[in-house]
């Protein structure tokens, strides 16, 4: 997630307040949607798309230097584009495709050299494949393999756009076999390109994600 711990209430232990000891006005927010879906192959396929514009206003902000959550008169939008895709695209072959496209900018802040600037922890573009292929199913020799990619766009930590985190790519691999309709085995393989990728953003500091990391199971289900 690139949303900070404390950034809202629902996410942090410390009530949101500022250095007066009041609390913050609360957030106000607009959103307006328009998506589609539609099917493919008798079903076997099924994509998604969805247009949409969220327009926030009084915006949580956390100060650069000491990390506190705070209230502002800020108003910011965020509006894109959406898409998906997934299903069967041959017997025992799954796969699923995400794409986003945002467009955000802060329309109003009383600094004014943050205004027009991007909203911060929001990526211009983000998208992901995952796909599974099932083997020999049903049978003593089944096996599952596939893997996928996940990728974001760098952010900025801050409304003026002074700091950065770099772009996030991971690719990820599975493989499992299973004995009957009770026991299975798999491996999981995570950031295999073993690259530095940051899994929680703030506007003074990140935490990276786990390296190049294999994860087994055995798993039973009744």
């Amino acid at each position: 997630s690139t949303t900070p711990m404390g950034m809202y209430v629902t996410n942090g232990s410390v009530p949101i307040r500022p250095g007066t000891n009041s609390f913050a006005s609360p957030e106000k927010s607009q959103l307006y949607e328009l998506g589609a879906k539609y099917s493919l192959f008798h079903d076997r396929i099924g994509a998604t798309a969805s247009l949409f514009r969220l327009d926030k206003g009084n915006t949580m902000n956390a100060d650069p230097v000491t990390g506190e959550v705070q209230g502002s008169s800020d108003r910011q939008r965020n509006q894109g584009l959406e898409l998906s895709v997934g299903g069967i695209i041959l017997p025992g072959w799954n796969i699923t495709a995400t794409y986003a496209l945002y467009d955000s900018d802060t329309t109003y802040s009383a600094t004014k050299a943050n205004r027009g600037k991007n909203v911060q922890y929001v990526p211009h573009n983000q998208a992901t494949l995952w796909s599974v292929y099932n083997a020999f199913a049903h049978t003593p020799y089944n096996i599952s393999f596939g893997g996928g990619v996940t990728w974001r766009q760098h952010v900025w930590l801050n409304t003026a756009n002074t700091l950065r985190a770099p772009a996030n790519l991971d690719f990820s691999a599975v493989i499992s076999h299973r004995f009957d309709r009770h026991w299975k085995v798999s491996m999981n393989g995570y950031n295999l390109a073993n690259r530095l990728n940051y899994q929680s953003l703030f506007s003074n500091r990140a935490t990276p994600s786990a390296g190049r990391m294999f994860l087994g199971e055995v798993s039973f289900t009744y």
